[in-house]
């Protein structure tokens, strides 16, 4: 086990950080989110990029409870709709480390009737449990784990190629929780790119909004080009 001996999360996550994500910036704090790695240079200081959001725990802990609790976390503050969502969640403790791409449980954010005011770390509150075993079968099919000592050259070869691809590709649900910051981001990165003469159309009584909202009304066909939307 190579952080053995350690009893404090912030050790951990300090060692985390200096071994394995020296090149990226692990100082964000995102809310009771234990651990994020960003770029060191922000291209877009008003939306800043993310590349994981992680839990932390010391010892060799369960790793669908550490999901569970790191997503009972994020949906409790709503955290994806304040900040830009990463390319992967991740847990990690003394032994392991265990990431998953965002995408794959991005969707668990918008149950209905859900009770996310419960206690993240209460492993023992019924909407703690039904978060566990609804991402159990997600986590045996999609997560890329590395033992610290016996994957380390493995390890180091997925950061390297992974965690900082971006998230361009990063799905996300606009509901009344999000819509204004979603139309923000859209006037500061969408707008500048839009042919307009946007003097002109406020006389005619368009505004910037019109575009915004029919935007959300064009069909990507789940990619991200251009060519093949419709509305």
């Amino acid at each position: 086990m190579k952080y053995k001996g350690l009893h404090y999360e912030d050790e951990i996550k300090s060692k985390v950080g200096r071994d394995w994500f020296s090149k990226y910036d692990c100082t964000r704090k995102l809310g009771d989110v234990d651990f994020c790695v960003s770029p060191l240079k922000q291209l877009n200081l008003n939306d800043p990029q993310s590349f994981l959001w992680a839990e932390a725990k010391t010892k060799d802990f369960n790793s669908i409870a550490m999901y569970a609790q790191l997503i009972m976390t994020i949906g409790q503050e709503r955290t994806f709709d304040k900040y830009l969502p990463p390319t992967f969640l991740c847990v990690f403790d003394a032994k392991k480390i265990v990431f998953i791409p965002y995408n794959e449980i991005s969707d668990i954010f918008y149950l209905n009737d859900f009770n996310w005011t419960s206690k993240a770390s209460d492993h023992s509150t019924k909407e703690f449990l039904f978060i566990k075993k609804r991402i159990e079968g997600i986590l045996k099919k999609n997560t890329f784990e590395f033992d610290f000592l016996e994957d380390e050259k493995e390890l180091k070869v997925f950061i390297k190629n992974n965690i900082s691809i971006g998230n361009d590709d990063i799905k996300i649900l606009i509901d009344k929780n999000n819509f204004v910051p979603i139309y923000l981001r859209w006037l500061n990165q969408v707008k500048p790119l839009i042919n307009f003469d946007w003097k002109q159309a406020k006389k005619q009584d368009i505004m910037d909004a019109d575009f915004f909202l029919a935007d959300l009304f064009v069909d990507d066909k789940g990619t991200m080009s251009i060519d093949d939307d419709t509305l």
